[in-house]
């Protein structure tokens, strides 16, 4: 019932189901919330807040299960959205870590399963490869297509490089009608950086600032803003702007054609480059330990060589920290976000984020009014999963 009155109230377009979605939101975002601030938030008139609440709780949409804390009469009512038998999916797919998460619509995570690291395959082949494995997921917690929403799905670090005549938004169109056509669900696919924004500043930002911005440093570098709950860019449909920040004229030529990218010097594939010209000019490392000569060095061997303290791996890992936290320091200075979280699979890595940090923190000690707080990512390997389904309830309430 749940998720047929769901499914209903998302397809309807009608002044008052777009009333209803919008105190949807507002209670997804919010809660649990009150009908007094549900009221200020939606700038409704008390009586018509009220009457559309009662609506959604009549439709199950919404549970009035906890109370308050009271100011000397009765308790108030709090509201929060139903995930009662209603699920969510979310996937990346990388070249690095893949996963797939279970999770209720509050976006809390139920199950998941780490599958195999993704070559680059076409629409079809990844949906081939993708099927079998959410149908796993789903009957080992007992559920089926019928008790889920929407399934989101990153593939954008599997694909950015090998793509020539299409587009991005080419093959996310691509694999998102193959999916519709075998899954009986709203799929949508997307852009990683926006699907982990999204996640980060749902689950623990939205209720401390309007001014947000997310980086993510992995095989590509990456940015999003959300600044008063819209996404300053669409990133979407073409190459993430912030790994093409030029730091450094006499750095490495980047693919876009410009010198010194961030790209070029903070992803996890130039922390690979220079690790291995390195080893070719005959410096020592952990590293030959791990693999019989430079062309078997993998990001999972460099990750390791880290964990051993090798002091090569180590100093490429700084460099590229300083040079992101530069980029950062820029960014702040440009957008003025009140808050910034790193994420990424190279943030919990040693020193990278301390190096981060300290980095943000020098370039902005000229200017002291800028109060910018600087945070690591939550959860630096399942966020984006997080955020996949979170863009499913972005559809649903938008």
């Amino acid at each position: 019932m749940l998720l047929k009155n769901l499914k209903e109230l998302q397809s309807s377009k009608t002044s008052k189901a777009l009333k209803l979605k919008n105190l949807y939101k507002l209670i997804a975002e919010n809660g649990p919330v009150k009908t007094e601030t549900l009221t200020e938030l939606a700038l409704m008139k008390p009586a018509t807040c009220a009457r559309l609440v009662d609506e959604l709780n009549v439709l199950k949409l919404i549970t009035t299960s906890e109370l308050g804390e009271s100011t000397g009469g009765r308790k108030p009512i709090l509201y929060s959205i139903n995930t009662e038998d209603v699920y969510l999916i979310g996937i990346e797919l990388s070249k690095v870590y893949s996963t797939i998460i279970l999770m209720d619509l509050k976006l809390n995570m139920l199950d998941k399963m780490k599958i195999a690291p993704e070559p680059y395959l076409s629409a079809s082949k990844m949906t081939e490869k993708l099927l079998p494995q959410i149908n796993e997921l789903l009957s080992n917690n007992n559920i089926s297509y019928q008790k889920v929403l929407g399934i989101g799905v990153s593939i954008e670090h599997v694909i950015e490089q090998r793509l020539e005549s299409k587009s991005i938004y080419e093959e996310f169109t691509n694999l998102e009608a193959l999916l519709r056509k075998e899954i009986p669900t709203y799929v949508t696919v997307g852009s990683g950086i926006h699907f982990a924004a999204l996640a980060e500043y749902r689950l623990y930002y939205r209720q401390k600032t309007q001014r947000f911005l997310f980086t993510s440093c992995d095989t590509q570098v990456r940015g999003c803003a959300i600044i008063n709950n819209q996404f300053l860019t669409d990133t979407s449909t073409t190459t993430n702007y912030f790994g093409h920040m030029a730091i450094d004229v006499k750095g490495p030529k980047c693919e876009c054609g410009s010198y010194g990218c961030l790209n070029t010097l903070c992803s996890l594939d130039s922390i690979k480059k220079r690790v291995i010209n390195r080893l070719e000019l005959g410096e020592n490392s952990l590293l030959l330990s791990l693999v019989e000569n430079s062309q078997e060095i993998t990001y999972h061997a460099i990750f390791e060589a880290i964990e051993m303290k090798d002091s090569l791996c180590i100093e490429a890992l700084e460099e590229a920290a300083y040079y992101y936290g530069l980029a950062i320091a820029s960014t702040i200075l440009f957008v003025q976000p009140e808050i910034v979280v790193c994420g990424g699979t190279l943030i919990p890595k040693s020193t990278f984020f301390n190096i981060v940090k300290q980095t943000i923190d020098n370039k902005l000690s000229c200017f002291p009014n800028i109060k910018t707080q600087v945070y690591p990512a939550s959860h630096a390997y399942e966020i984006v999963s997080q955020g996949a389904g979170a863009m499913v309830l972005e559809h649903l309430m938008n």
